[in-house]
């Protein structure tokens, strides 16, 4: 889909929530600056990476989505201390998880080729991952 079909599916979309009233009361300058503000919001940019999925749970249905791209925005949105403070958390438990998984990983294909770094001495992993 075009960059400018995006836009103007989002427009035609905004419109349609809007007010019937409020927008036939609206002038076409006032239209142009509208639309002008919601493509320049980031409403219609398009994202390198845009992952946008639904998945089942517990008899429910839930949503994940995963954006990542340039800032093409002109105005920067202000980042509170406690927000900065979130991300960074979230930042440093993921990579902690990822590391720990690795670990893991390098863990079980050593004990699966049968290498033993250390004689006598075993964590229990390899043999409960056998069970399973």
């Amino acid at each position: 889909m075009s960059s400018n079909n995006r836009a103007d599916k989002v427009i035609s979309q905004f419109y349609h929530t809007l007010d019937k009233d409020v927008a036939h009361s609206l002038s076409e300058e006032q239209k142009r600056e509208i639309e002008k503000a919601v493509k320049s919001m980031g409403l219609v940019a398009r994202h390198s990476i845009d992952i946008r999925e639904t998945f089942p749970w517990f008899g429910k249905r839930f949503y994940y989505v995963f954006l990542c791209g340039r800032d093409r925005r002109k105005v920067r949105r202000d980042r509170t201390t406690i927000g900065s403070i979130i991300v960074t958390v979230m930042i440093t438990f993921g990579v902690i998880a990822i590391g720990l998984l690795a670990l893991l990983a390098l863990y079980l294909l050593k004990s699966a080729l049968g290498i033993d770094i250390f004689k006598g001495f075993s964590l229990g992993i390899w043999d409960w991952f056998k069970g399973l």
